[in-house]
Parts: structure tokens; C-alpha cells; sequence
């Protein structure tokens, strides 16, 4: 499983978060827009999987909608494994559709190993 939210396409798209000790958790859509534009939230339940998993897939979850997940019907909280967060790590998470990007310069070979600086960071800092 791939968590995070996984767009599929046409509107659809998959969202997995693991929360083991948890014995309910539901997915917020926080901006849709209907028919007329207006925006509102609506909250759809997940469904445990093994090892603690919880997933659904979404009809109207384009790129750019908005989300939260709501734990044990109380707490609301951002994607920990979020690609995207606009308004900063404490507001809701975007769904980002990643093959959309049409990339241009195929003579790119990335960069050099020995070059590079890597370490770990907790999000938690933030």
C-alpha cells in the first residue's frame, strides 16, 4: 500500500493512512465544488485494512482538493504523508497529480552522489 493520497484519475483518487490504535477514521474532502461552484466539506468513512491501514477512494477528489482526516470522530489532522501543504503542516493537505507535469529537458542526468548532502529530519520540528 501507498500512503498518502494516490491520484487515479477522473476525479478519483485513493487515500491510505496507517493509524493502528485508532478505531475509526474518516477521510474530510474540506473544498469541492458542486455543480454551481460553491464549496463545501463532506466527511467519508475509511475502511480498516491489516496491519492498520485505513483506505477509501474518493469520486470528486481532483488535483487541488483539499483534506483532512478526522480520528475517532474527534481530532482533524493533516496527510502525515502529504505531497502537498499550501497552508502550512497544521492546515488540511492537497491532492497533487504527479504525471501531469509535462517535463521538457530529457538531457537532464540528475545530480552527482558525491555531491550531495542528505540527512533526517523529524516532522515533528516543524
Amino acid at each position: 500500500m501507498e500512503i498518502g493520497a494516490n491520484y487515479l484519475g477522473n476525479g478519483k483518487c485513493e487515500f491510505i493512512v496507517w493509524a493502528p490504535f485508532l478505531k475509526k477514521v474518516e477521510l474530510k474532502i474540506a473544498s469541492s465544488a458542486d455543480a454551481r461552484g460553491t464549496l463545501s466539506s463532506r466527511y467519508i468513512p475509511m475502511s480498516r485494512y491489516e496491519s492498520g491501514y485505513w483506505r477509501v477512494i474518493a469520486e470528486d477528489a481532483f488535483p487541488g482538493t483539499l483534506y483532512l482526516y478526522r480520528l475517532d470522530g474527534e481530532k482533524e489532522r493533516p496527510d502525515p504523508a502529504s505531497h502537498s501543504q499550501p497552508g502550512g503542516v497544521h492546515q488540511p493537505s492537497q491532492v497533487v497529480e504527479h504525471g501531469h507535469f509535462a517535463w521538457e529537458d530529457g538531457f537532464w542526468k540528475g545530480l552527482d552522489t558525491s555531491r550531495m548532502i542528505m540527512y533526517e529530519l523529524h516532522v515533528g520540528t516543524f
